[in-house]
């Protein structure tokens, strides 16, 4: 497969998984990104979307890092991955394995998507 073509996969993947554009003019890291991220990892059978948003979500939620919580909730929830109804579970389920110091930040992270979507 030539790197133009993984490139297209790559990006045509990444907006499947994001609600939002893949950039027309990717900086080097984001065309490395696209091309073996997106265009081979996510290209492997096994895992559906919402599996691999899911333990993307746990690996954040062990990390303590808000930004990729809340960018995973936004999009699975645009994406019809996840439901509100989830986050709420994944909430009190991941609090039981990483703590509630941790798990705060997962329940910051669902409360304020969750808001912006009220809103």
């Amino acid at each position: 497969m030539s790197d133009d073509s993984r490139l297209d996969i790559g990006r045509a993947q990444f907006e499947r998984v994001y609600p939002m554009s893949a950039n027309a003019e990717p900086s080097d890291w984001e065309r490395i990104m696209y091309e073996d991220l997106f265009g081979a990892i996510y290209q492997r059978p096994g895992l559906e979307m919402r599996d691999r948003r899911l333990l993307i979500i746990g690996v954040a939620a062990a990390q303590g890092n808000d930004n990729i919580l809340r960018l995973q909730m936004r999009a699975g929830l645009a994406k019809g991955d996840l439901h509100t109804e989830d986050l709420e579970e994944m909430t009190i389920f991941l609090t039981q394995y990483v703590g509630y110091p941790l798990g705060t930040k997962v329940r910051a992270a669902a409360n304020d998507v969750l808001k912006a979507l009220a809103e």
